[in-house]
């Protein structure tokens, strides 16, 4: 397998996880301080987290609280990692291990 196969599974696979994380960190971030917090890392947090929070309250329905659609596109995200992980297996461009 080339390394162009190993690429196009693990950088998004990586940049998925990575946004997983950081939505994660939000979340608990938010049981401690307030939504308008001046503290600069919770500012970046909320920065970095907002279009993701964005994105799943279009595919989210408007009856679940706001506090909640956090948690619910950590599961967006994780059920994207799946379908490509389905996707590029399907494509046989998954990396296989050698021995």
């Amino acid at each position: 397998m080339s390394d162009t196969g190993f690429w196009i599974f693990q950088l998004p696979n990586m940049l998925l996880a990575i946004a997983i994380y950081t939505l994660l960190g939000r979340y608990v971030l938010s049981l401690f301080f307030k939504p308008d917090s001046p503290l600069v890392f919770w500012t970046v947090f909320r920065q970095v987290t907002d279009p993701l929070i964005g994105a799943a309250e279009v595919i989210t329905p408007k009856l679940v609280p706001r506090p909640l659609v956090c948690l619910l596109a950590v599961i967006w995200l994780i059920l994207a990692r799946i379908a490509l992980f389905l996707l590029i297996r399907s494509l046989g461009l998954l990396p296989v291990v050698t021995g």
